[in-house]
């Protein structure tokens, strides 16, 4: 089932993928984050969260790996 993420101020919603309950929210304050699969409410914001891990973590370890490699060929160049 898709759930849609709505969040307002701080505090994040998993509603039943359906428009018309989603323009309701939206009249209401909220703003559009995301649409997830899940079975139920609570895993679809768990599977939000893992999906916003998932993005910091591959650039963060892309860095980790070229990093070396900018500080080993600037030595080099350096001398």
């Amino acid at each position: 089932m898709d759930f849609y993420i709505l969040k307002k101020q701080e505090k994040l919603v998993a509603i039943p993928a359906d428009e018309q309950n989603c323009k309701e929210y939206l009249d209401d304050g909220y703003f559009y984050v995301d649409k997830v699969a899940a079975c139920n409410e609570k895993s679809a914001l768990k599977r939000l969260q893992t999906k916003q891990v998932k993005a910091f973590r591959t650039p963060a370890l892309l860095l980790l790996l070229v990093l070396p490699i900018i500080l080993f060929a600037w030595m080099q160049i350096s001398r």
